[in-house]
């Protein structure tokens, strides 16, 4: 059962108009729904329902545009048709812009975030001094990270960083709107990020850590949630200096562990394991399907649908082959199956233990998939229609034999958590703040866990380590970050978090001249091969899946259809100057007079 921490909340904190985007004759009436400081926010139970409700912002999906953003980058592919797409759509195409709907519902709803936090942090600071001080901090301290967060998001999301910086709600007299308090300024970068960072370390020294809640509510942001989006701040920069303290801290001092239980690796079961640091809680027990499913209202989302169906983001090719192709370390034990078609003989997996937690491959035949059979029988692996590669982070696989059979009876109502930040995302930005700083001895081995937890050949030299296999390659600086940009990152943190991906080559670009251009440049000149694909069912039959379902990056000599356009027009539209941050959305630019 999970931690339930959101189960009520009221309308008071439900207007977003009010923050951002508003309409000019909406702002001249009084708000009926909003209820006055002396009226409700009377004490730590009223604050804490604020609380829950901007938790609740954290379910609408326009706070992360999960699947925009999948496309938008180059770990998604829009669904079925090949070689042409049967949608179009505009974040794999690049031709987003400031009246994309998806474009404004983030800039809406991370305001409406902000608003309801501010709500709570002023009825806080009203109370300051009257109530349990312990309780009273604790609640001031998640205000403010959610406060700083929703910020930040928009920072990084948004017209190079330059937003609007709300610190309070706006007051409401006399059924009139002051137009000063809801019409404010851009506020630049600089400025933006300073506010940012004084919500966040608030919240770090004062947010309890991971476990220590009295509730026992592990659904709570905690002190290295905080740390971590401090630090991601700094890196973003390229401050490596500043960064690396609060990376040591999560990696080393909040109780994170890499979570060697694979079968709590992205499934139901493995909900707020070892090493994760802040996700988006849903469940099943407070689900309300009678509430609008797109916004999140019903407490569910949608992502299983999109990352399961005809339309949506299905894993390219390029993708599928590199997870495939991660070599297996031959004294690792778990790499190993026995062989019931070959008197239960130890075999070699076909695909590595990372690959098959993360995607599901036509390859896998030793990982169940949807319960009723292996990846291997999944019917929609396709080279000319789905192609060769599903996600598997946000869909049930492991709890139904379809996503219509969720206990919702919807498959648009999935209760699986979405993970927003987890220990390898941290260790990986500590492993490139090492590399940066000269210490490649130490990034080694912060990579080489990861690899570790997941049975993959290491790097470096073994030395006296008899019990793993090693590359056995002399890596400086450049060569290991070069490992780390194109392998360990994409590999590890794929298709989750807030923009990980896309951040990432927005930093690249200026450290290592590798940008998102150069990346879509690369992709258009790549091909790879589908190929059909033969496997052994558990009965002992001998399966052939024809129409090219197995992808290779070599050319192969008998029957294969080519994959080489899956990032021809998003290399030609994509333009780093009109692309690299959404804009402001027209809808503000034309309501806010102090925009131009």
């Amino acid at each position: 059962m999970k931690h339930i921490l959101i189960k009520s909340i009221v309308i008071i904190f439900t207007v977003s108009a009010i923050v951002s985007c508003a309409d000019s004759d909406f702002l001249q009436e009084s708000n009926p729904n909003v209820l006055g400081v002396d009226t409700y926010w009377r004490d730590l139970s009223d604050t804490q329902t604020g609380l829950n409700a901007t938790y609740k912002t954290l379910h609408n999906p326009a706070v992360l545009n999960v699947i925009a953003e999948i496309l938008r980058s180059d770990m998604g592919y829009p669904g079925y048709g090949r070689p042409v797409p049967q949608n179009t759509e505009d974040f794999y195409l690049h031709l987003y812009n400031a009246s994309t709907s998806e474009i404004l519902e983030k800039w809406q709803t991370n305001y409406q975030g902000i608003f309801r936090a501010n709500q709570v942090i002023q009825a806080l600071e009203n109370l300051e001094g009257t109530v349990d001080e312990t309780e009273w901090t604790s609640q001031m301290a998640q205000a403010r990270f959610f406060r700083g967060l929703f910020h930040y998001y928009l920072y990084t999301t948004y017209n190079s960083g330059s937003i609007i910086i709300r610190k309070e709600v706006p007051e409401v007299q006399d059924s009139e709107v002051p137009t000063e308090e809801f019409y404010l300024p851009l506020s630049p970068a600089e400025d933006v990020i300073k506010f940012v960072r004084e919500d966040l370390e608030y919240a770090y020294q004062n947010l309890y850590k991971k476990g220590e809640y009295p509730s026992g509510d592990a659904s709570r942001v905690t002190s290295g949630a905080a740390a971590t989006i401090l630090g991601t701040s700094y890196l973003q920069e390229l401050d490596y200096e500043k960064a690396m303290p609060y990376f040591d801290d999560v990696i080393n001092n909040h109780g994170y562990e890499l979570e060697y239980d694979l079968d709590k690796m992205f499934t139901t079961a493995g909900e707020f394991n070892k090493e994760s640091i802040f996700e988006i809680n849903f469940t099943s027990d407070f689900i309300e399907i009678d509430l609008n499913r797109w916004n999140g209202d019903t407490g569910t989302n949608w992502l299983n649908q999109q990352t399961s169906n005809t339309r949506g983001a299905v894993g390219p090719a390029w993708i599928a082959y590199a997870y495939k192709s991660e070599p297996m370390d031959p004294l690792d034990l778990r790499n190993y199956y026995q062989d019931a078609n070959n008197d239960d003989a130890l075999t070699l997996r076909d695909v590595p233990l990372r690959a098959s937690s993360m995607i599901a491959l036509v390859d896998d035949n030793q990982t169940t998939y949807y319960l009723t059979g292996t990846a291997s029988e999944y019917p929609r692996f396709h080279g000319l229609a789905w192609g060769y590669a599903w996600w598997k982070k946000y869909t049930n696989d492991d709890i139904v034999a379809a996503e219509n059979q969720l206990p919702s009876g919807a498959a648009t109502l999935s209760s699986k958590n979405v993970t927003l930040n987890r220990l390898p995302e941290v260790m990986l930005m500590q492993a490139e703040c090492k590399i940066k700083t000269g210490d490649v001895d130490e990034a080694l081995n912060l990579i080489n866990d990861i690899r570790k937890r997941w049975g993959l050949v290491l790097l470096g030299l073994s030395g006296s380590d008899v019990a793993h296999t090693y590359d056995e390659e002399v890596y400086n600086e450049e060569s290991l970050m070069q490992h780390l940009m194109r392998v360990e990152k994409p590999l590890e943190m794929s298709v989750e978090g807030h923009l990980i991906r896309f951040l990432d080559f927005q930093r690249w670009k200026k450290s290592d001249n590798y940008g998102f251009k150069e990346r879509l440049e690369e992709l258009a000149n790549e091909e790879y091969y589908g190929v059909n694909f033969t496997y052994v069912n558990s009965e002992g039959a001998t399966k052939i899946r024809n129409n090219f379902p197995s992808i290779e990056g070599e050319k192969p000599s008998g029957s294969f259809t080519t994959v080489d356009y899956e990032y021809d027009i998003p290399f030609l539209n994509y333009t780093e100057s009109v692309h690299g941050t959404y804009p402001i959305p027209f809808d503000e630019v034309n309501a806010n007079p102090n925009i131009n």
